[in-house]
């Protein structure tokens, strides 16, 4: 990743210029092809807006810096290529990232993609297990904007120049801007998308890039969608767009991609969040939850999410329809849900145990009573834990690492582990992720006020999550 263009920035905006000066008007000439692949039409002019979208597909790249997988032992995992290739290429891992990434994300492009020029490059290493290179190549048949790259070299988030270029060689573009986005194995954008993007591929916004910072996110529980969030995150990974041109030295102005955190540091940058334009799915094989050793993921990700408040699942439905149905806004499987409280009760400084017989990851949600306030520090959740297995132990030192990493405490008095629950609601609840380690189960819940005034609550519920499955 070049940090900045500080070292070419005189030839850029030379060249940049330049292009402004040639550029047309995004053209309303040229009669559209007819035809499904752009390649069987090559020197017919197309008057729709131009994307060139890339896809990185779980790419063999030990040692980049990239990922938290790749990067060394001090900031990252640290997995040796072995560890790293099997890590990489499991089916625990990759199975999911197929199925979004074939059934949800590409039929969601096909949407958006209806009266707009996409061309969508997906990479992946030769070494990639040969059933998922099925599955890509059965999407490529489908869906004709979907074009395969699989390669050897280095790939980064946004395609490569030889792509662009072959992408621009397929059609008669000339120096008119075109968009060039990102797209997540694991992520989706709204059918609305490229109806957004469009007005900003202008001559103007060469040099430009554009985020769409408005969307929603969800966590993934057995293939469905619970708890889906509004998010906000303005310069996300959700489809940045570079706005580029290539003028008549054969260069293309504007393809490397800064780090999009920072993307407004190197480029001007349109931030735009009127709509919700994309839908980031969290589930437990994702990078940025790699760091080396196994730790809690469903409070990690929950905490992530809570963001702005529930989402309006119909408007859900409206932008990705390939979730219609499949979305939920409790934070587990709304059918499972366990009413511990059996109704509204007062909770004082007399502590209330609840009985707990599942076991695995729960979703914890207090819901306060009609005027009543949850404050700082207020109800402290404490968990009692047993082995799994009969005859077992609970390793104390083991666990208490695991769930500290969750933001519980050992109890030495009484063996516990505690917690306050969450001061900021979720929009229907309070809502506290409990993720027990590997052989340790949940077996009581236990509430108690740390104040003298009582606090009240409609109800105590909890919803068994779906356990890890490494």
């Amino acid at each position: 990743m070049r940090p900045a263009n500080q070292h070419r920035k005189g030839s850029f905006m030379n060249k940049l210029f330049r292009i402004l000066r040639r550029s047309a008007p995004p053209a309303q000439e040229g009669a559209v092809s007819e035809e499904p692949r752009p390649a069987e039409s090559a020197s017919r002019a197309d008057d729709r807006t131009l994307f060139i979208g890339h896809t990185r597909f779980s790419v063999h790249q030990h040692g980049s810096g990239y990922f938290n997988a790749t990067r060394g032992a001090d900031l990252g995992a640290g997995f040796s290529e072995e560890e790293y290739t099997r890590w990489l290429y499991s089916e625990t891992r990759l199975a999911p990232r197929t199925e979004i990434f074939t059934t949800l994300s590409l039929p969601q492009l096909a949407h958006a993609a209806k009266n707009h020029d996409v061309v969508h490059y997906v990479s992946y290493s030769p070494s990639l297990p040969e059933h998922h290179k099925a599955q890509l190549k059965a999407a490529a048949e489908e869906h004709s904007f979907l074009r395969l790259n699989e390669t050897t070299k280095p790939v980064n988030s946004t395609p490569s120049r030889a792509l662009v270029n072959q992408a621009l060689g397929e059609r008669d573009h000339g120096s008119r801007p075109f968009g060039v986005y990102r797209l997540d194995d694991d992520d989706l954008l709204s059918v609305r998308y490229f109806d957004q993007m469009a007005p900003y591929v202008t001559p103007r916004h060469i040099g430009w890039w554009v985020s769409l910072g408005t969307g929603f996110s969800a966590i993934r529980m057995d293939g469905k969608y619970a708890y889906t969030r509004e998010l906000y995150y303005p310069k996300s990974a959700f489809g940045p767009m570079a706005i580029a041109a290539k003028n008549d030295d054969g260069e293309i102005a504007n393809l490397s991609a800064p780090k999009h955190t920072v993307m407004d540091k190197f480029n001007p940058t349109i931030l735009d969040s009127r709509e919700p334009a994309y839908f980031h799915i969290r589930h437990e094989s994702q990078d940025s939850t790699v760091k080396g050793s196994v730790a809690p993921f469903y409070p990690e990700a929950m905490n992530r999410i809570i963001g702005e408040g529930p989402a309006d699942l119909d408007k859900v439905a409206d932008l990705f329809p390939v979730l219609a149905g499949a979305t939920s806004l409790e934070p587990g499987p709304a059918s499972l849900g366990v009413d511990l409280s059996k109704g509204p009760i007062s909770l004082s400084r007399a502590a209330v145990t609840f009985e707990w017989k599942h076991e695995g990851p729960i979703a914890l949600l207090l819901d306060p009573a009609d005027g009543e306030r949850l404050q700082a520090n207020q109800v402290q959740v404490r968990l009692t834990v047993a082995p799994q297995n009969s005859g077992g132990t609970v390793l104390e030192e083991g666990a208490s690492k695991f769930f500290s990493q969750g933001r519980f405490r050992h109890s030495d008095r009484d063996g516990t582990y505690w917690t306050y629950m969450p001061q900021k609601a979720s929009g229907f609840g309070h809502v506290l992720p409990i993720e027990p380690p590997k052989g340790v189960k949940v077996t009581g819940i236990t509430l108690v006020t740390s104040r003298s005034e009582s606090l009240g609550l409609d109800s105590v519920v909890a919803y068994p999550l779906p356990a890890r499955r490494s």
